[in-house]
C-alpha cells in the first residue's frame, strides 16, 4: 500500500505542477493576440474620431449654406415689388424690404440677391459693389441661382434655386441644391 500511495502523490503533484502555470509559448501567443486586438481597436477609434472632426466641419460649411438660404427666403417672403430685370442676363431678384415692425415699406431699403463671383451676395440700394455683402462663405461655390415666378395664383409665387459646391477646409465636398417656393405674405390684395 505504501508504494501503491507513494506512486499516486507522485502523479498527483507531478499534474499539479504541470497545471500550475502557462509556458513561454502560451504567453506570447496571448500578448500578441492581445497586441493585434488593440491595434484594431485604436486604429478604428482614430478613424472614427478623423471622421468625425470632417463631418463636423462640413456641417459648418453647410449650416452656413442653409442660413444664407433661410435669410434670402425671409426677406423675399416679407418684400414688395419683386423685380426680375437684371442687367446682363444674370438671375436676379430685386424688391422693396417691408419692415417687419411696423409693417411699412422702408423707405431707401430697396434689396437685390445675385450671384457674383460664386458666391449669393445681399445688395442694398444702388447695388454698387459697395453696398453687397456676401451670404455664403468661400467655402461654398454657388454654381447656378435661378428665380422663377409664377403669377398664375392669387398671390405671386417666386421659387429659388440654388446649387453648387460646399467643400470644406479639411477637403470634403458636397454637391448640394436647395429650392425652396415663398408667396408674399403682405401681399396687397
Amino acid at each position: 500500500m505504501d508504494k501503491l500511495e507513494l506512486i499516486m502523490k507522485t502523479k498527483f503533484l507531478h499534474k499539479r505542477k504541470t497545471a500550475a502555470g502557462f509556458t513561454l509559448i502560451e504567453m506570447m501567443v496571448a500578448v500578441s493576440i492581445f497586441a493585434i486586438v488593440a491595434m484594431i481597436t485604436s486604429g478604428s477609434f482614430i478613424i472614427m474620431a478623423d471622421l468625425y472632426r470632417k463631418v463636423q466641419t462640413n456641417r459648418a460649411v453647410i449650416d452656413n449654406l442653409n442660413l444664407a438660404m433661410d435669410t434670402m427666403a425671409l426677406q423675399i417672403r416679407e418684400g414688395r415689388n419683386y423685380d426680375f430685370s437684371c442687367n446682363g442676363g444674370v438671375s436676379c431678384i430685386a424688391f422693396d424690404e417691408l419692415s417687419i415692425e411696423t409693417n411699412q415699406l422702408t423707405t431707401n431699403r430697396h434689396l437685390f440677391y445675385k450671384l457674383e463671383d460664386s458666391r449669393l451676395v445681399q445688395c442694398v440700394g444702388t447695388a454698387s459693389p459697395a453696398d453687397c455683402q456676401a451670404l455664403t462663405s468661400p467655402e461654398i461655390t454657388v454654381d447656378g441661382l435661378e428665380f422663377f415666378r409664377d403669377d398664375s395664383l392669387e398671390v405671386p409665387r417666386v421659387t429659388v434655386v440654388l446649387s453648387g459646391v460646399a467643400t470644406s477646409k479639411v477637403g470634403l465636398s458636397s454637391d448640394f441644391l436647395l429650392q425652396t417656393t415663398l408667396s408674399q405674405r403682405n401681399y396687397p390684395r
